[in-house]
């Protein structure tokens, strides 16, 4: 019974391959070995040997929805992960990803984040010491709690009256995001790849708002000043740092997909009552009925305006 115990937790364990170089090239020689299957394949369909629309192809694993991006350990592998592997560059534990330049990184809370294993900002490869601090500085939960701190001491300045001192502190906020971002282009790469900065969908508000706050600091908007407004944005970036938020965010947006019929049906029944109720009510409760109405006055004293209101 031990020994089987004992291959159990070797056959665990194994699945958190340490991310090597040997690694990335056991990647690169599958992706090719796959591509030539793909085009021996081809070839033989251009030679009639295979039809097509034969289901003669072998269908490829499926993604695991409990090992997705983001998504905390499954418990049968979290009781088996090794805490001297918290926060190393490891072989993916996904076979969707076995022939995809992919590795995971572990976090301290068990999380799952998955980066691309080419070069980020085409500099800086997995095994580079930059690139391996940004993500242990990306992954670790007291730089999340420090955005999130950021963000909320933001929210409630912007909240206030302006003044000088609030409107210089704008200048800190908006380095404590160009470092957050700076952070994520080191640790995931820019655009080219899988799971690299701008392929977030939430990195788009990110960027947004870091190039809106730059030309509100460093150009005289004058009458376009109203660009000032899109800080309230800010708020929104709690999304994309806490994982469960984001889940439900998502299941909300697929939700109001799914009722977009429901929707349109509400909006055109309330613009036609709108719409009845402005032709029926135009102008006529922006009047009032006096008793006694002072033709000759034209300037009022407070006074005479406060009685003229109680007039009614």
């Amino acid at each position: 019974m031990s020994e089987e115990s004992e291959s159990l937790n070797e056959e665990e364990r194994s699945l958190f391959r340490p991310f090597t170089r040997e690694s990335f090239a056991a990647i690169e020689a599958r992706i090719a070995e796959e591509n030539a299957k793909k085009k021996e394949l081809q070839k033989k369909k251009e030679e009639g040997e295979i039809v097509y629309g034969d289901d003669d192809d072998e269908e490829g694993p499926i993604a695991d929805t409990n090992l997705e991006q983001g998504m905390p350990l499954p418990n049968r592998l979290a009781q088996q992960f090794p805490d001297e592997m918290v926060g190393v560059p490891l072989e993916d534990i996904d076979m969707y990803y076995h022939n995809k330049r992919t590795f995971v990184v572990i976090s301290k809370g068990k999380d799952i984040f998955r980066f691309s294993a080419t070069s980020a900002m085409w500099l800086l490869t997995p095994y580079n010491s930059v690139r391996r601090t940004a993500i242990n500085v990306l992954i670790h939960p007291l730089f999340n709690f420090f955005i999130i701190c950021t963000i909320l001491s933001n929210c409630m300045l912007m909240i206030t009256p302006s003044t000088p001192v609030i409107e210089s502190s704008e200048v800190l906020f908006t380095a404590i995001y160009t470092f957050e971002s700076g952070v994520k282009l080191m640790a995931r790469g820019f655009v080219l790849e899988c799971f690299t900065y701008l392929r977030d969908a939430w990195n788009w508000l990110d960027f947004v708002v870091i190039a809106l706050a730059y030309v509100t600091m460093g150009i005289d908007l004058g009458n376009l000043a109203a660009l000032r407004t899109f800080r309230v944005l800010r708020a929104l970036k709690t999304v994309a740092i806490i994982p469960g938020l984001k889940t439900i965010v998502g299941a909300v947006i697929e939700s109001v997909k799914n009722l977009r019929d429901v929707i349109i049906l509400t909006v055109f029944s309330l613009s036609v009552f709108a719409l009845l109720g402005l032709q029926i009510y135009m102008g006529v409760l922006t009047q009032k009925c006096v008793r006694k109405f002072d033709f000759n006055s034209i300037n009022w004293t407070h006074q005479e305006y406060a009685d003229f209101c109680a007039n009614a």
